[in-house]
């Protein structure tokens, strides 16, 4: 089954950089910005769902506009990266780069995978835990 999302609760942040990359990965707060997860025990805190970009890096910066914006869901059903091959119906966790993984140790449980993950980069379903990381 493909990944599929039931969107729940979203909210927008300015970014602390390119994010580009973070793409259906777990963002953290940096201040007042998002910024990537880069380590197991950072408090991921909702889904990117955007490619967003800091307003220095367009060449016009309006007041609201929403290219400039991440977007987060905190609640919901996302899709989410995984790190790794797992089944469906299991608790997911934190992983170093934002992904997900089915191994518990040491890691953060983000909620439960609605879709099973075929590998590293495979788009899963996540019943997200809102706020599961700060945990």
């Amino acid at each position: 089954m493909p990944a599929y999302e039931i969107p729940g609760f979203t909210r927008s942040y300015e970014p602390s950089a390119d994010l580009s990359a973070s793409w259906f990965k777990f963002v953290k707060l940096a201040g007042a910005v998002i910024a990537p997860v880069t380590a197991v025990g950072d408090a991921g805190i909702g889904v990117l769902q955007n490619k967003p970009r800091p307003k220095d890096e367009g060449t016009v910066a309006l007041v609201g506009n929403a290219a400039f914006a991440g977007t987060v869901m905190v609640s919901g059903v996302s899709r989410v990266i995984a790190s790794k091959a797992f089944a469906a119906g299991v608790p997911v966790f934190l992983a170093a780069d934002g992904s997900v993984t089915d191994v518990a140790a040491g890691n953060k449980s983000v909620g439960v995978s609605e879709t099973a993950s075929t590998g590293a980069g495979a788009l899963v379903s996540v019943l997200l835990k809102p706020l599961g990381a700060l945990a």
